[in-house]
């Protein structure tokens, strides 16, 4: 038998959120941000912050919420 640690269901469906809007940022956001005229620093900045705002929140996800797993 095995100890594996099971995510309940509001932690995958967290995890499949985040981890969307995680491509969103990285794949569409940039491309929406050029198509509506904004310059090449704004959209670095605003793409970082995003992407880096989703990263805190998984690991926060992670060491303290639903996806967290017993060690």
């Amino acid at each position: 038998m095995s100890d594996t640690q099971h995510v309940s269901l509001a932690g995958r469906l967290l995890f499949w959120v985040l981890g969307t809007a995680l491509f969103l940022a990285i794949a569409i956001l940039p491309y929406y941000m050029y198509f509506e005229f904004a310059s090449e620093a704004t959209t670095r900045m605003t793409v970082a912050t995003v992407v880096g705002v989703i990263f805190l929140l998984i690991w926060l996800a992670t060491a303290y919420g639903p996806l967290k797993t017993r060690h």
